[in-house]
């Protein structure tokens, strides 16, 4: 079973990643905060496409087969966040794919709810309702206290290059709407062409440098 990856970054997006690993490419699913966390351990890479896919990043790894399912690899940036879905896996009704979507809070935060019986809040949180609440309490009582004391994670992303101005977003928006580009792709495009051109003011003059500079297909 695979339980830990290193590699490449080759692309993500609001719920998955995919990291190339001894030229596999590894499709992951990561929970929210998860996510968040992740995005903030990039910092300035996440907004170029090529220093992205540059990054290397290390996954703490769940993989869960079901009969007749494809196997789904779940990733976590620390081992005990990896252990605390583990934990939350044991609760009656509550899978996988339930489990990540619920972890959408720190791990400190959600064992506290748990440990104080707090079933509004864990009702609050995504695909968990106060059913499903009440079993997460009465099953991990006692058993989430030493997660309350998880570490906190990192969460403040880089903030986009000054460069990113609406001239920029509209051109990322032709390219993939109209022109039928992948986002990565619309992206790693406008960036090359204002390394070439940096002084480059509205959009004109941007597509006019991807077509010149680029001579996409």
């Amino acid at each position: 079973m695979i339980g830990y990856l290193r590699g490449n970054l080759m692309d993500l997006d609001e719920e998955r990643v995919i990291l190339a690993v001894g030229g596999v490419g590894y499709e992951v699913v990561m929970p929210a905060i998860e996510m968040r966390a992740l995005r903030a351990r990039l910092g300035e890479a996440l907004h170029d496409p090529d220093q992205m896919r540059e990054a290397e990043v290390d996954l703490y790894v769940y993989e869960h087969t079901a009969d007749r399912q494809p196997t789904t690899l779940f990733g976590f940036n620390q081992r005990l966040e990896k252990e605390f879905f583990r934990l939350l896996i044991t609760v009656a009704d509550i899978g996988p794919a339930t489990a990540a979507k619920a972890m959408a809070i720190p791990v400190a935060e959600l064992a506290a709810a748990i440990e104080r019986r707090d079933v509004r809040a864990l009702s609050a949180l995504p695909g968990i309702g106060k059913r499903k609440a009440e079993q997460i309490v009465a099953t991990l009582k006692g058993k989430a206290l030493p997660f309350c004391l998880a570490p906190l994670p990192d969460l403040e992303e880089a903030p986009a290059p000054e460069q990113a101005e609406q001239f920029i977003q509209d051109v990322e928006q032709i390219l993939i709407e109209q022109l039928g580009y992948k986002a990565h792709e619309a992206q790693g495009m406008i960036a090359r062409a204002l390394q070439r051109r940096p002084e480059l003011a509205d959009a004109q003059q941007l597509l006019e440098e991807i077509w010149t500079g680029e001579k996409p297909a």
